[in-house]
């Protein structure tokens, strides 16, 4: 084929004779050229022809026309006025601000073209005049028209082509600024190949941005965003974005700031790939500043040594290079500070996250910043996204450990005290716990006990997470006593002073008394038993002799709890406080008095609701007598009596109202509990005083009241012919009760009515109870044929209880039963048992 007949072809009208000429010339024709001057003569002859074809309408012909002129510009010599010729022709097909080509294909085709005249005109340094200025304004045109492109490969080729450019030619500062805005609007691009390569395109051009330090701080706020993308190359390439501008950009040294958290965002990845590449990338950037300013930094090396305390397990310490860009560069911490209080939870966990960064590099020199730090700090600490929260405990961890402690603790302490906030609290706590500086500490220990016996503080009864705050304070504040003087000695000489009242306090005292209010104001709530079992394990801390602990100090707790004279109604701080500590600690001789005339004062001046609350916790108390109390029998009859007489008894007398009825059902409660925790012969002695109450409370309207007052006499013991009489009859009528627990109570209260034989007339007194006892017998036998089962057994077992001291009576009465009565068995087994001893 000469060229001749080719051009003639390619300019047929038939579609497939174009296509067919244009095959042929690029499979038959041009691969049999092989001298430069052969190829060149070719290209004059038929450039014209082929690029005319660019415009084809035809889609098949354009493409074949692209695919022949590469394989053409692979043998032609390097000549910029085949530039001048190929160019302007891509120029009118992609680069227009209208779309010409309308194939996806063809335009990433041209693309490819446009690249490959790109490198083989390059010419970096432009000791070869610099080819690509000639072209350079429309290959600009073009890209910023197809950084731009639908088709995601040709924004990708786009991208490389800026990068190609950039290697190619020492031109592109000229035209720099007019990529940004192209390239920026890939960033948010669905593929991440595509928001990898807009990120290293934006990198390569911030370079050669030349005297617009705006345009390069709106390409770093532009990257930034992808530090938290979700796939980890995106985020590396930002990472080796900031390494490459912390070396060669122009004025890197001001820009610093905004550069860094490129960099520092990405140490700490949750990929170890991406934080291994930026290690070794920040690496090299500290070693060139490093060699920069190798005169002051070296100086330095001599004599610094890695702080004490260091985590090595947990953080590689960066090299004095990157640590020094860094001390440089604090500024960015505004900018970090702002983005802590973001909306966005990842906005936040990241930005948390750099800020550790930051002081893991500034390590003192952060201590000029902890004042502005600290209030966001806190505020990040009380964070709902539990990540974020970890994250700020670590940069407050750090931060104990590399920062003086007189730079943080006086500042603490003040703004605690104005501001005691569970962030707040979080803060000073991590801290205090990671600081170092053991001998400061311990010398304020005293100061930051004393900080948590304020009301806000300690009677923070709402929020259980706070309560566990304080709780692990007061342990660490134990353990800082306990390294100081080994706790039982040392903690009693460390003194505290509470800024109230000026009273002198053992640090022990101080401790119990903030983890004795944890755990009482959780006594009783289930979802707080976790909050409860740790605070006791903190006083546990203290002594493992908690009865012991308690007499030393709960009486001093005791005389702290206010506003015990105001109508305080079950939700008032000081009656939960107070129910709560009874309720833990029970009652002993060691502070028994002051409890009592606490609780006397409280129950006088508390609303019915408050007294229904007090009264449940002495009940909860009464149940563990036993446990705490071991004195002789008079001294506990002598305790119980006065305590009875003075704050139960006068609260079982019948009054009107349903809050009355509320009050004295559960002082009868105490009754009963008195009947399981007490002895056995300390609460007999005490019963018969109150029989007479009793006995007409088993009659109460309230079931409750019944049913209490009825487990309240379960346990009587042996009683004159009077007292027996008195209850007698009443317990009797509640076989008949409406409530199956009180009928079952009854009936088990029957088996324990016994005559004390040791009266002076006790022949007449053994008399008239047979009568009594005669007439119960009879009303307990009809109850044997009662369907409840339960109710049956009860009667049954009293009915052996009084066998063994009536035996004829009920072998006679039983039978006197007709043979066809469905108990008549249940008699016969009981009268046939051997007698009872």
């Amino acid at each position: 084929m000469s060229t001749e007949s080719f051009c003639a072809a390619v300019q047929n009208p038939d579609r497939m004779v174009r296509q067919r000429a244009l095959k042929n010339f690029e499979a038959n024709f041009i691969r049999d050229i092989a001298s430069d001057e052969e190829c060149s003569r070719l290209y004059d002859e038929t450039y014209l022809h082929i690029l005319r074809c660019y415009g084809d309408r035809f889609e098949s012909v354009r493409t074949l026309a692209v695919s022949v002129m590469d394989v053409l510009l692979g043998k032609l010599p390097t000549n910029d006025y085949y530039l001048g010729c190929i160019v302007p022709v891509l120029v009118k097909r992609i680069g227009q601000a209208e779309t010409i080509e309308e194939s996806e294909e063809l335009r990433l085709q041209m693309l490819e073209q446009l690249e490959m005249l790109v490198v083989k005109y390059s010419d970096p340094d432009g000791s070869h005049g610099d080819p690509l200025l000639k072209v350079f304004d429309s290959v600009v045109d073009i890209l910023i028209k197809t950084l731009r492109d639908p088709y995601p490969a040709a924004q990708k080729k786009s991208c490389e082509i800026v990068i190609a450019l950039a290697e190619a030619t020492p031109s592109l500062h000229y035209r720099a600024e007019v990529l940004v805005e192209p390239a920026k609007s890939i960033l948010p691009h669905r593929h991440s190949a595509n928001r990898i390569a807009a990120v290293e395109t934006l990198g390569v051009l911030s370079l050669h941005i030349l005297s617009n330090g705006d345009r390069v701080s709106e390409i770093i706020m532009a990257v930034s965003p992808l530090l938290m993308d979700d796939v980890p190359y995106v985020r590396r390439a930002c990472g080796r974005v900031g390494c490459v501008m912390l070396q060669k950009l122009r004025d890197r040294y001001s820009f610093f700031h905004r550069i860094l958290p490129l960099v520092l965002n990405c140490l700490c990845d949750e990929t170890a790939e991406v934080r291994e590449d930026i290690k070794a990338g920040w690496k090299k950037v500290g070693e060139l500043y490093y060699t920069e300013n190798e005169t002051e930094l070296s100086k330095v090396a001599l004599i610094e040594k890695l702080p004490v305390g260091f985590p090595v397990d947990r953080y590689e310490r960066p090299t004095i290079a990157c640590r020094a860009i860094v001390q440089r560069s604090l500024r960015v911490v505004n900018l970090v500070l702002h983005e802590m209080e973001e909306w966005k939870e990842n906005i936040r966990l990241h930005a948390t996250k750099l800020l550790k960064q930051i002081v893991l590099h500034a390590e003192s020199a952060f201590s000029t910043l902890f004042v502005e730090v600290n209030p966001v700090l806190a505020k990040t600490c009380m964070d709902a996204e539990k990540s974020i929260v970890q994250e700020a405990l670590n940069v407050c961890e750090l931060m104990g450990i590399l920062l003086d402690y007189e730079t943080w603790s006086q500042h603490v302490l003040s703004t605690f005290r104005k501001y005691p906030t569970i962030g707040q609290l979080r803060c000073m706590r991590t801290l205090f716990a990671s600081c170092v500086q053991d001998e400061a500490k311990s010398k304020d220990v005293r100061k930051f006990a004393a900080l948590l016996l304020d009301p806000d503080v300690c009677h923070n009864h709402q929020d259980a997470t706070y309560q566990r705050e304080v709780l692990e304070f007061c342990t660490i504040l134990a353990t800082v006593g306990q390294k100081r003087d080994k706790l039982i000695s040392g903690l009693e000489e460390i003194s505290v002073t509470e800024s109230h009242d000026g009273e002198q306090q053992t640090l022990e005292r101080t401790l119990y008394t903030v983890a004795l209010k944890m755990v009482a104001f959780c006594q009783g709530i289930e979802e707080k038993s976790l909050v409860r079992d740790f605070g006791v394990e903190v006083l546990r801390q203290l002594d493992n002799d908690l009865d012991r602990l308690h007499q030393h100090h709960l009486a001093s707790v005791l005389f702290s709890i206010g506003h015990l004279d105001s109508e305080n109604s079950d939700a008032s701080t000081s009656i939960l406080l107070l129910c709560g500590i009874v309720s833990m600690c029970g009652f002993q001789e060691a502070y028994f008095s002051v409890l009592k005339q606490t609780l006397q004062k409280a129950i006088q001046h508390a609303a019915p609701e408050g007294k229904v609350k007090i009264f449940s916790a002495i009940s909860v108390a009464m149940l563990s007598w036993n446990v705490h109390n071991q004195q002789p029998k008079d001294e506990q009859i002598q305790m119980l009596t006065t305590f009875t007489d003075d704050l139960i008894g006068p609260h079982l007398v019948w009054s009107v109202g349903r809050s009355a009825e509320s009050v004295r059902t559960m002082a009868t409660a105490c009754f009963a509990s008195m009947a399981q925790g007490v002895d056995a012969e300390v609460y007999t002695s005490l019963l018969p005083n109150y029989l007479n109450v009793l006995a007409g409370l088993i009659d109460d309207n309230c079931i409750s009241t019944r049913a209490y007052t009825l487990k309240a006499l379960v346990r009587l013991q042996a009683l004159n012919f009077e007292s027996l009489k008195l209850i007698a009859f009443p317990i009797l009528s509640r076989l008949d009760d409406p409530s199956r627990e009180v009928r079952e109570l009854a009936a088990v209260c029957l088996g324990r009515l016994k005559l004390n034989v040791a009266s002076p007339d006790q022949q007449s007194a053994l008399e008239r109870w047979q009568d009594i006892l005669r007439q119960i017998l009879s009303v307990m036998f009809l109850h044997l044929e009662n369907p409840e089962t339960k109710l049956r057994s009860a009667i049954f077992e009293s009915l052996q209880c009084l066998y063994a001291d009536n035996r004829d009576m009920i072998t006679q009465l039983a039978n006197e039963v007709p043979s066809g009565c469905s108990y008549k068995k249940d008699l016969q087994a009981i009268t046939s048992s051997p007698r009872s001893t």
